[in-house]
């Protein structure tokens, strides 16, 4: 039974093992992906590692038609609680194979805040997220930036040493420990034949009230929880710890700044489609949708 909430929300009940809650200071990364998104008013829309639902929320009160998946059943069951009429299955892009659980062209909009998980690739996440959306649709992807020299770059560099990350930087979700500089995330995107219409960077520095209050809120990412699962707590829990010592104010306050880049592009359009020759002016995307749809 989920006792308390806030901004909607449920907060964790003493008798229930609910995962913890994202933090509100995503909500300008949420704005600014909805914002680059355009118009959603009626829009299907899903979102690739919903978790709780937060981005799903704030789409959901843009118009969107709103459906989502997390590997995490904990994280399923709030979201379900904050939107009952949300489309919410089991499943995601973690492991290599994965496939999403919608049939092809389902939406008119995907989103995925983290573009590669520990245990796949860019192309392969992609490829799925393509074969969902509808052709011409908008697909919008990001990941968290990890500046040389910064916390996360450490803490990747031990979970490297713990063989949990490859020899090369990607981009990594929700933990703060990926990377995606120059072309990386635009040049993937145009690989797999979307055309990038806009992209941008939300910066912001995450507030705890302890190192354990840190690690707590890292509970929360699946790549985290990953590691966890491959080499232990303890370990990992230690790498990070390690990795958040400068940042530790005198009072334990723990300050880190992180970075959130992020892209919307627009999924090829099919050759049985008929197109004008402009682009809309909502998502740039060509304007004519095929014959016979509602």
């Amino acid at each position: 039974m989920i006792a308390r909430t806030v901004y909607g929300y449920p907060l964790q009940d003493s008798e229930q093992d609910w995962p913890p809650l994202p933090e509100q200071e995503l909500r300008p990364l949420h704005r600014a992906v909805l914002a680059a998104l355009g118009g959603l008013d009626g829009q299907r829309l899903l979102d690739v590692g919903c978790g709780v639902g937060l981005f799903l929320c704030a789409a959901e009160q843009r118009g969107a038609l709103v459906a989502g998946t997390d590997t995490a059943f904990e994280r399923l069951e709030i979201a379900r609680w904050a939107l009952p009429d949300a489309d919410l299955r089991a499943g995601g892009l973690v492991e290599p194979g994965d496939v999403l659980p919608f049939d092809d062209s389902t939406f008119d909009v995907v989103a995925m805040g983290a573009l590669a998980h520990n245990g796949t690739d860019r192309e392969t996440v992609l490829t799925e997220l393509v074969r969902v959306v509808r052709p011409g649709g908008r697909v919008a992807v990001g990941g968290w930036v990890r500046p040389p020299g910064g916390w996360a770059e450490t803490f990747a560099g031990h979970l490297r040493g713990l063989g949990l990350l490859g020899p090369a930087p990607g981009t990594d979700t929700g933990t703060g420990t990926g990377t995606d500089t120059g072309d990386g995330l635009d040049g993937a995107l145009r690989a797999a034949g979307l055309v990038v219409l806009r992209g941008g960077e939300v910066g912001r520095r995450a507030t705890y009230a302890s190192v354990g209050a840190a690690w707590t809120a890292m509970l929360g990412s699946e790549p985290i929880l990953r590691a966890i699962r491959l080499a232990g707590e303890k370990p990992v829990r230690a790498a990070f710890t390690d990795s958040v010592a400068g940042a530790v104010r005198p009072d334990g306050v723990v300050c880190l700044p992180k970075s959130f880049r992020y892209v919307v592009a627009v999924a090829p359009m099919s050759t049985m489609w008929a197109f004008d020759n402009e682009l809309d002016n909502e998502s740039r995307a060509r304007g004519e949708r095929p014959g016979g749809r509602d």
